[in-house]
This record gives structure tokens, sequence and C-alpha cells, in this order.
């Protein structure tokens, strides 16, 4: 079992970006782990007896050749917003429906590779949400440009969710309230996701603080698993430039629409803060 160390970086990943881990070097050659991935996550649907295909383009940006290890790997979304990836299967894994093309990979300095993997439900899989993870890592034993080993340490981690028949999310907004998110003060949803696949709210919501400011609302990415509560920050922006964040100042009130899934919304009134 490993488990990363940054939070920040890992909510990113869910959310549906890479990241990478950490960059080592052999003296007294230096390698950057410099591998990107595309795209960064799956969400696909399938039949029980179905055989879905998928593709993902690795691009190695670096300028020696990148010697990779593929696997799979269950994972953990823990409410402190980091990851942990889990090597043995877990109970009701559906990693033995995954295949991937092959266990290593070298790609070229500045070339592309395309990567298969396929995932084929049984005809009795019974309806459910199916996630994994597929991990590539950096072996550690690239050549650079003088014929000397250089080492390196980096992983790309591809989220795959694969909704096996009619399932879906059922959200619903408990309540708000206000919470310290990196550092700063932060307006924040609880949200119960009481469906059978992974839901994500989005939409814009208005708002005004306790200064008059006029501001517009977004709620994170993460995704919220099936059974879980999770809490939700709203990111403040000025009203109508999403680009530029914005510090409120509280009390706030918000309201507006969330959207989720194919057609599912909830109005919101929320007052945050004293």
């Amino acid at each position: 079992m490993r488990k990363t160390t940054s939070a920040a970086a890992l909510r990113a990943l869910v959310g549906g970006m890479v990241f990478l881990l950490a960059g080592a070097a052999a003296k007294p050659a230096r390698a950057e782990f410099a591998i990107a991935v595309a795209p960064p996550r799956f969400e696909l649907d399938a039949k029980p007896g179905e055989r879905i295909r998928r593709t993902l383009d690795i691009t190695n940006a670096g300028s020696a050749p990148a010697k990779l290890t593929v696997r799979t790997a269950d994972w953990v979304y823990g409410q402190d917003g980091g990851v942990t990836f889990l090597e043995p299967l877990s109970p009701g894994s559906c990693r033995p429906w995954v295949a991937i093309e092959r266990r290593e990979v070298t790609v070229g300095a500045g070339r592309n590779y395309r990567f298969r993997f396929e995932v084929a439900p049984p005809a009795d899989a019974p309806k459910e949400e199916c996630r994994f993870a597929i991990l590539i890592e950096g072996t550690g034993d690239s050549l650079g440009a003088a014929g000397l080993p250089i080492a390196f340490n980096g992983r790309v981690a591809i989220i795959v969710y694969l909704a096996v028949g009619d399932v879906k999310p059922k959200l619903e907004v408990l309540g708000g309230e206000v919470r310290n998110v990196d550092g700063q003060p932060t307006a924040v949803l609880r949200v119960r996701n009481s469906g059978t696949a992974h839901g994500r709210l989005e939409g814009f919501l208005s708002g005004v603080d306790a200064a008059g400011t006029s501001l517009d609302f977004a709620p994170s990415n993460a995704p919220i698993l099936p059974d879980e509560v999770r809490v939700i920050p709203l990111v403040p922006t000025r009203r109508g430039d999403p680009e530029t964040r914005v510090a409120p100042a509280f009390p706030v009130t918000v309201k507006g629409k969330l959207e989720w899934g194919k057609s599912e919304s909830q109005d919101i009134e929320q007052r945050f803060g004293p």
C-alpha cells in the first residue's frame, strides 16, 4: 500500500487532473519525469457482458527515452482529499475485468505512445460503478545523452469509472458552513450521495458578502462517491470573471441552482458565517 503526501495534488487528480510524484536523480546526471498522459480520466458506460476498449496517449517531453511500468490499482478517496492506492485486490474489486496492453513500455524522447486497455464486465455482473486506476511509473533506469544512467521516480495516475448497467448519482445538499481550506476561510457544502455512481456538482451560484460585494461561486469538481457525505468547497470569484478568485468578507449569502448527472438539480439558498 502506498499513500501520497500532497492532498491538494490528489484532490486535483480525482477531480480529473494528472499529477506527478517526486523526481529523483542519480549523480552526476539528473533526469526529469517529463511524462504526460491524456485523457487524465475516463468515465465510461457498459452493459454486463460488453467489452469496452480505450486508448490513452503517453507523451515523453524529456530529452531521453523513458522506461515505464504500467499496472492497475484500487484506490480510496479520503475525506482529507488524499488518495490511497491499493496494490492488493480490494474486496469487490473489478480489476479482474481489466486487461492492459503491456506491463512495460519505452517512450522515446519527444515521442508519443498510444496505450490500449480494455474492461470486460462478465455477463452476470451486478449493476454497479467499477472504479480503478492505471498507474504509469518510471522504472529509474533510463540513459542520458552521454550514456550515463539516470534514475528518476515519478507516477501518473489515470482514474477510470465504468458504470455497469443503470447506475447514477443521487446528490443532496445537507447544509453549509465556513471551514479553513488551504489556509483560507471558505464556504463549503456538505453533500450526500445516496445513489449508485459517483457524482460531481456543477453550476454557478451568485452571492453577496458582508461588504456588499457581488460574487460568483462555483463548487469544487471533486467526486462524491456512492454512500458517502463529502465536504465540497465553493470557489468565490468576481462577478462575471471566473478566472479571478477573491477572498469574501463573511458572512456571505449564496443562492442559485446546482446540477449533477444528466438532468438532476437542486435549488440552494444558504448563508455562510455568523
